[in-house]
């Protein structure tokens, strides 16, 4: 206890020394915290991004896309198949038909126009009306997001969507489509010669978009006799880690009648920044520890020099070694703990802009592009909501990966923190306690 108390006191007999000692320690701290809570934060970016951003795989049958080209449609029990693989969270399934009025007497809000046909077959006449695409799907909060169907992500104004699983006779209408037939909530329409009544309206941004309907997949299954029968499907893997032994697998599952894609490679490179930054911060920390230590270190070993004399007077008239390498461990741990609460402060104020910085200048040098963004949200109501990714669409969305890190500090990042500050009080003090276990009276007593 001696040992300790004068170990604490020794600490403060040169004020200006010990102040600058402490300053320069804390900066060194500081530093390393910073940079310890930047890494924390930007592992945790990383984990979100890596579980909702690239994670998923589009599947469709060989040869088909939209109402395009030709091929056998895919089946639900296939997509069950896919669904029980390892890594696979969740299958949206879709199922896409042209309505004209032979079907159904919805008119839609789109009219031919020059550029009318196309996958519609032929231009019709300029003042004609488009056939209604009427997509059934288990996943409607993301099945109309993207730019391939002209739209951004979707949002319910009015009514409620429909259970995944449902088979009611009901649909969720774009907001296009609800004005050109007066339609609102409540209201009846009719499809295959069965009464649909609309439980919501929706707004998908784009005229294209908002000239849909929804309805559950198993209705249009069972209404435009195509019983069990999926023309699209979209595969959500819980991390993007995890994609490609995930197609690897669909692959072997479906077989040559599919089209099996994904945008892992784009969610890799758009990661590379992040993982940039994480390499940066924790060289950064390593080189702030040294730094840390050497400071502690040089300053005991001055330190003990200059106090030869003392030391062998106490060995002298017999102070154990022990007590004497106890009291400048005392020291050296003082100056530590000082530097520690300065380093907190100055880390916890630093954290963030050093972030923002390395974040920042990363991703101003890395190029990256569009790719399925993060959709989730989606429609309300109950229904199992895909991490990420869905539908049929594309649009710009890996930018975002980088731009939002925040930093926070957590119990395990103070944890580190006392961890880093023991680090470097043990290493800084075993110099000096080397040097006093080096110290002979005799000599140092004869030499004065």
């Amino acid at each position: 206890m001696n040992a300790l108390r004068r170990g604490i006191r020794n600490a403060f007999r040169n004020v200006t020394r010990s102040l600058g000692i402490i300053l320069i320690l804390g900066v060194a701290i500081a530093l390393a915290l910073a940079m310890t809570i930047a890494r924390a934060a930007v592992s945790s970016r990383i984990d979100a991004v890596k579980g909702n951003t690239g994670n998923s795989i589009s599947i469709s049958p060989a040869g088909y896309f939209g109402f395009q080209g030709g091929g056998t449609p895919l089946t639900s029990s296939e997509m069950l198949k896919v669904a029980a693989l390892p890594h696979v969270t969740f299958v949206q399934q879709s199922i896409e038909t042209r309505a004209d009025s032979t079907i159904t007497n919805l008119q839609s809000s789109i009219s031919f126009g020059d550029l009318g046909g196309g996958a519609f077959g032929g231009n019709g006449p300029s003042n004609g009306s488009m056939p209604i695409r009427i997509t059934g799907t288990n996943s409607p909060g993301t099945v109309l997001t993207g730019g391939a169907n002209g739209g951004g992500t979707e949002k319910l104004t009015a009514g409620h969507s429909f259970d995944a699983t449902s088979s009611a006779d009901v649909a969720v209408v774009g907001k296009g489509i609800a004005s050109k037939n007066a339609l609102k909530v409540g209201s009846v329409f009719t499809a295959w010669g069965k009464s649909i009544t609309v439980v919501g309206i929706y707004d998908a941004q784009s005229m294209f978009a908002n000239s849909g309907v929804l309805m559950p997949l198993a209705t249009v299954q069972t209404l435009s006799g195509s019983t069990g029968e999926v023309t699209s499907a979209t595969a959500f893997i819980d991390s993007v880690d995890n994609v490609t032994p995930a197609v690897t697998a669909i692959k072997a599952a479906l077989g040559s009648a599919a089209d099996v894609t994904d945008t892992a490679t784009q969610a890799q490179a758009s990661l590379a920044p992040l993982s940039s930054v994480k390499s940066v911060s924790s060289y950064s920390l390593v080189g702030a520890m040294a730094a840390a230590i050497v400071i502690l270190l040089l300053s005991m070993l001055m330190v003990v020099r200059e106090r030869r004399r003392e030391i062998g007077v106490l060995k002298a008239i017999g102070a154990p070694t022990r007590t004497v390498v106890a009291q400048f461990v005392a020291e050296s741990t003082t100056f530590t703990l000082l530097g520690s609460i300065v380093g907190l402060v100055g880390g916890i104020i630093l954290a963030n802009p050093i972030t923002n910085v390395l974040v920042s200048s990363t991703s101003s040098s890395s190029t990256y592009g569009g790719g399925f963004p993060n959709h989730g949200g989606g429609f309300p109501g109950g229904i199992p909501t895909p991490p990420a990714g869905g539908g049929f669409g594309f649009h710009h969305g890996f930018g975002n990966a980088i731009s939002h890190v925040r930093t926070v500090i957590g119990w395990s990042t103070l944890v580190e923190a006392v961890v880093i500050a023991l680090i470097i009080a043990v290493i800084g003090s075993a110099a000096a306690a080397a040097s006093v276990t080096r110290i002979r009276p005799a000599e140092v007593l004869r030499s004065e």
